[in-house]
């Protein structure tokens, strides 16, 4: 456990959760806490609200939950409006962070403050979330994979969401014109325009990150061999296209398809219809992966975004870790949390009584029925 030890105390430039309070959120109606630099480990039986807190973590720094479910599945259904408040330290300077939503409503983000967007939050603060739900990235349906996709690029790339949004919102008129009847080409430069340029930054991002999850799933499965393909709806498109070609290939494929797309009122080309293919052990992973390999290769992934965006941003990101260590023994554990090397605050929850190794570099609290206790 030294190697652990070593990563948590000789952090620079770092990421931390000071403080949260949470209302109305989940089965976390009303909860104020104060966290440990270091490893914070919530510990309860399933269905406490482990998950639930973490799911709050993420969402208080990044204003989006990390399952990719919309605001409404977040609110209590007890409550009208949940809010979630916290202090939040990064790269020496603390920020006042506050994220509200009021059902039927809109969310509001708030910095020191001062009303504010998800692309500021994506600017400041970065985060990597681990959990059983991740095999749904391998074996789930395509919007899942694209809404993983779109939630760390999103971090690793800082003007990405801004690029997206201006996709969707060009996507947006181009869906009502055909639902009218009318004549959607006016909206299409803007959509080609911007979609090649959210494709050719996936397709960067996917390459690097493809490489490098495939060197830790190689070694977590013991040789088993991860392969990581961008699939997006356009012909003869090559390893590597420039923005320009991307252009081309979306001008094309739009042209073919817009008589289809006339008859079914709905854009069917463009980064909103990609694919991202996983092979595992030379089979689709979709298809043939089991759980243990779906679960395997999702934990390599994470592992590599997490490695990514540490470099990239020049610190290591929260890391939020829900029931990973399930079914790994002592030795297992340690060497996944060594493989997360460098973070300056580790949040994990586990529904059996956590090693006393772990105890001893943070906090424990008990989680019973949506209520945090300290365990100190």
């Amino acid at each position: 456990m030294a190697g652990i030890i070593s990563a948590v105390f000789h952090i620079r430039d770092k990421m931390r959760v000071i403080s949260l309070s949470i209302n109305g959120f989940r089965n976390l109606t009303t909860i104020r806490a104060d966290f440990s630099t270091g490893v914070n480990i919530f510990y309860g039986a399933n269905a406490s609200g482990k998950t639930n807190l973490l799911e709050a973590l993420f969402t208080l720094c990044l204003g989006r939950s990390q399952r990719g479910v919309p605001d409404s599945i977040l609110l209590n259904w007890n409550c009208d409006v949940y809010r979630l408040e916290g202090l939040v330290e990064t790269k020496g300077r603390q920020y006042r962070l506050a994220v509200a939503f009021q059902r039927g409503g809109r969310k509001k983000l708030t910095l020191d403050s001062v009303q504010t967007g998800l692309a500021e939050l994506y600017s400041h603060f970065t985060a990597v979330s681990a959990g059983p739900e991740d095999g749904e990235i391998l074996a789930g349906p395509p919007s899942v994979r694209r809404a993983f996709l779109d939630i760390y690029l999103s971090q690793y790339t800082p003007n990405y969401l801004t690029i997206l949004t201006q996709y969707q919102r060009a996507l947006s008129q181009k869906n009502a014109a055909l639902r009218r009847e009318m004549d959607p080409s006016p909206f299409e430069p803007q959509l080609i325009t911007f979609g090649a340029k959210v494709m050719h930054a996936r397709q960067g991002f996917l390459s690097t990150l493809g490489e490098i999850a495939s060197r830790y799933h190689y070694d977590i499965s013991s040789g088993e061999q991860l392969v990581l393909m961008y699939r997006p709806t356009l012909p003869h498109m090559k390893v590597e296209t420039s923005v320009e070609g991307f252009e081309t290939l979306l001008q094309q494929r739009i042209s073919e398809y817009g008589d289809r797309e006339r008859a079914v009122q709905m854009t069917l080309v463009g980064p909103h219809r990609d694919e991202i293919v996983f092979e595992v052990g030379g089979y689709p992973a979709r298809t043939h992966g089991s759980r243990g390999q779906c679960r395997t290769a999702a934990i390599s992934l994470k592992l590599a975004i997490y490695h990514m965006l540490r470099e990239k941003r020049g610190m290591p990101p929260l890391l939020l870790l829900d029931e990973v260590f399930a079914e790994l023994d002592e030795n297992r554990t340690a060497a996944l949390v060594d493989a997360f090397s460098g973070f300056s605050q580790l949040f994990m929850t586990t529904a059996t009584l956590p090693p006393a190794q772990l105890k001893e570099l943070g906090h424990c609290y008990r989680v019973v029925g949506g209520h945090i206790e300290d365990l100190a």
